[in-house]
């Protein structure tokens, strides 16, 4: 692992975040405030943000329980390989999106279906299919070109037409969020953080227009589409699977990471956040607990106002910030509005603690019935009916 070169640093980096993460509301680490630039991003003005004063679904959203809305920005993973998806858990709980792992090819519609029936809000259904070896529906739909491999034997109109075929295929199942494209840009001296062949490539320009095929295949076919992952993966010391990564500082990001994000936000898409430490804003800390790079960078410069997950927080690269709950906490706090977990053996002490932060002021009631508008907007529900 390529991050072990840094090892010293990266202790550190542990050992202080630690010291500084907040239990009782505080924002993981010190950030720095976001570097701005003297023109903005082409394009780019702010939007104004669902549930707002003058949107009478905020007042709804937030006289729900306090367990039923966490419920909503609380995203786990299912065995793809159970007979139930684990349908009654999942209803139980309450919870708002499903990852669906390794999906079997037994009964692949009803399965998912029963899971959806199964809960009073169904939840949003998404899957890892990024193509190449990431890829949750294999055994089902067949295997999928990877990113890269896309990119190097067909132009962006030709890929378009492979993913909006592959895409509806997904639909049918009943796929609702697909955790693709990688929106990542490689750096120039042949290294690859990611692997796998994930991403498009080394060229800003290229990575945006592959994106865009994909943005719009996907979205054609009825599926949400989710970039990742932001600020950018591409360019960073390791792979945050494994452990703690730097990216580049924001001011250098800028000129090459966060390119495609110029003209991909403008579809409608869904951006995940990643674990990558970027040194001149969140300090020590990563970008998916970052009030910086989430609430300052992406929803108040970009003017995003769609739905943002976290990447999962069972990843090396965040677990050493604390316990599944306080990184749940941390992540709604800086502005995410899902909380994802790929591995998350008991989701009720995120969701006793999320409540107890609700409760205790440390977070604001007004932003997380924003987020719970935001999801249930992707399920085409009025929470004013629930």
């Amino acid at each position: 692992m390529r991050w072990l070169r840094r090892i010293g640093l990266l202790v550190a980096f542990l050992l202080i975040g630690g010291l500084v993460a907040g239990w009782d509301g505080l924002t993981v680490g010190t950030e720095a405030p976001v570097p701005t630039t003297t023109t903005a991003a082409p394009g780019r003005v702010a939007a104004p943000i669902a549930g707002s004063a003058e949107d009478p679904r905020i007042a709804c959203a937030r006289a729900l329980p306090p367990r039923r809305q966490f419920g909503q920005l609380l995203a786990v993973s299912v065995n793809g390989q159970a007979p139930d998806l684990e349908a009654q858990r999942i209803a139980d709980l309450g919870i708002g999106t499903v990852l669906l792992q390794s999906l079997s090819p037994d009964r692949p519609i009803a399965r998912i279906q029963a899971l959806k029936d199964a809960s009073a809000v169904p939840p949003l259904v998404a899957v890892d299919e990024e193509g190449g070896a990431v890829q949750d529906l294999r055994d089902v739909l067949g295997p999928f070109p990877s990113a890269e491999r896309m990119a190097s034997t067909t132009d962006p109109a030709g890929a378009r037409q492979q993913v909006l075929a592959h895409a509806r295929s997904m639909a049918t199942l009943g796929i609702d969020v697909v955790f693709a494209p990688v929106v990542d840009v490689l750096p120039g001296d042949g290294r690859d953080p990611l692997g796998d062949d994930r991403t498009f490539g080394r060229d800003p320009a290229v990575v945006a227009r592959y994106g865009q095929a994909y943005v719009d295949a996907f979205a054609e076919a009825g599926i949400l589409p989710t970039l990742k992952h932001f600020p950018g993966h591409g360019n960073t010391t390791g792979d945050s699977h494994d452990g703690v990564v730097s990216a580049p500082p924001l001011t250098e990001m800028r000129a090459r990471d966060l390119v495609p994000y110029d003209t991909l936000l403008e579809s409608d898409v869904a951006v995940m956040v990643g674990h990558m430490v970027v040194p001149d804003v969140t300090i020590f800390g990563p970008s998916s607990l970052s009030s910086g790079i989430i609430t300052d960078l992406l929803r108040d410069e970009y003017g995003f106002d769609g739905l943002i997950f976290t990447d999962s927080l069972s990843m090396g690269g965040v677990t050493g910030q604390g316990p599944p709950e306080e990184l749940a906490f941390q992540a709604l706090k800086a502005g995410a509005d899902v909380a994802l977990f790929a591995s998350l053996p008991s989701p009720g002490p995120v969701l006793d603690r999320l409540v107890r932060g609700l409760e205790n002021g440390a977070l604001d009631a007004d932003r997380i019935a924003t987020s719970v508008v935001r999801v249930l907007d992707v399920k085409g529900i009025d929470p004013c009916s629930l």
